[in-house]
């Protein structure tokens, strides 16, 4: 009977002899070999390349030398792994900058007076004392003789700056919409600079309208409202923090709901309004605190702000051309004042 698996086997072996001849005579490290049909070099490494193993498994069946063999990298390829495929994956990104929300300027909402002027300080004439009644006179008395009492308030301008500085790389390769980003970021910055110095102002140099409960209670706000003097009614606004509107939003009373009714008849505001006047929010305003001036109520028509320019805007590529660096300049002057004290009013909170 004739053995089939011996005659496998020797054929196998004569067939492999001459191929496992030339592995056995390749040295073990760094031999070049040229593969067959191509013209492409290639690097025999050690046995941990398989080759060998491989070449004894086909031509005994022993498969204790596969057995050792293992992939470099025994893992599927994939996005969620860096090495494993995720560093092909190129990082995207939104092409603009989503910046932090800033006030606009209160300025021009609330009425504030723009002087005009040249040079540095322009002085401003303002009436110093209140009467300006006519005088009954009888037939052949001398009639009353009057004249306003007048005084000046200065103003003078102060400087504002503000400097960005770009690397010459950053600008070659962002892809954010910077500049846009950036114009949007210095204006809002000039806006609250206004702001601040608009409430600095009026908290300083108005006057003490009504000392408001700590904590503030629904009564508080019509005694500041009726605390005003008669004529500055029209055109009168108030400002307060957000916080403060929120604290007053949620009275309740005899003295009505603090929430505005609609007055155009299809169910919406017209206006964001406190017991009938405009309100305005900043940040820059005192939260609701023990001696806090928590509130501003008043007409702003009699404060006077200068702006001289609106803003300049200088681009600067030479003075650190030897770093790389775009520097933008920005600068303004401005001043605000009070020009009536009686016609702005603050509320303080007790101690």
């Amino acid at each position: 009977m004739v053995d089939v698996s011996a005659l496998v086997n020797t054929a196998v072996t004569k067939a492999f002899a001459p191929m496992q001849t030339w592995l056995d005579a390749q040295p073990v490290k760094s031999a070049e070999i040229q593969m067959p049909m191509t013209n492409t070099k290639t690097k025999l490494g050690e046995d941990g390349d398989g080759i060998k193993a491989f070449a004894h498994y086909i031509r005994t069946g022993d498969e204790g030398g596969i057995k050792s063999l293992k992939a470099s990298n025994n893992n599927p390829m994939s996005e969620g792994t860096p090495a494993n495929g995720g560093f092909a994956v190129p990082t995207g990104m939104y092409n603009q900058i989503i910046g932090k929300l800033r006030e606009d300027a209160l300025y021009p909402k609330v009425g504030v007076r723009q002087i005009p002027g040249k040079g540095a300080t322009v002085n401003v004439p303002v009436e110093g004392a209140k009467d300006g009644a006519f005088v009954l006179t009888s037939e052949g008395n001398t009639t009353d003789r009057d004249a306003p009492v007048l005084a000046q308030a200065p103003m003078t301008l102060l400087k504002y700056t503000k400097r960005i500085e770009l690397s010459w790389e950053l600008m070659e390769d962002e892809d954010a919409q910077l500049m846009s980003f950036l114009a949007i970021f210095v204006g809002q910055g000039m806006a609250k600079t206004h702001n601040t110095l608009l409430i600095t102002e009026a908290l300083a140099n108005g006057t003490l309208g009504i000392a408001w409960g700590n904590p503030i209670v629904a009564g508080n706000v019509p005694s500041l409202v009726y605390a005003l003097p008669t004529g500055y009614e029209d055109g009168s606004v108030w400002i307060m923090k957000k916080s403060v509107e929120g604290t007053i939003r949620g009275f309740t009373g005899n003295y009505f709901q603090f929430i505005p009714t609609p007055v155009d008849g299809t169910g919406a505001l017209t206006r964001r309004e406190l017991f009938g006047f405009p309100l305005y929010n900043s940040e820059a305003m005192p939260a609701a605190a023990a001696s806090a001036k928590a509130a501003l109520f008043g007409n702003f028509s009699y404060m006077g702000m200068r702006l001289a320019p609106d803003i300049t805007f200088i681009r600067d590529p030479y003075s650190a051309a030897n770093t790389g660096q775009l520097r933008l300049h920005y600068y303004f002057r401005t001043v605000y004042k009070v020009l009536q004290a009686e016609a702005i009013l603050y509320a303080q909170q007790g101690t």
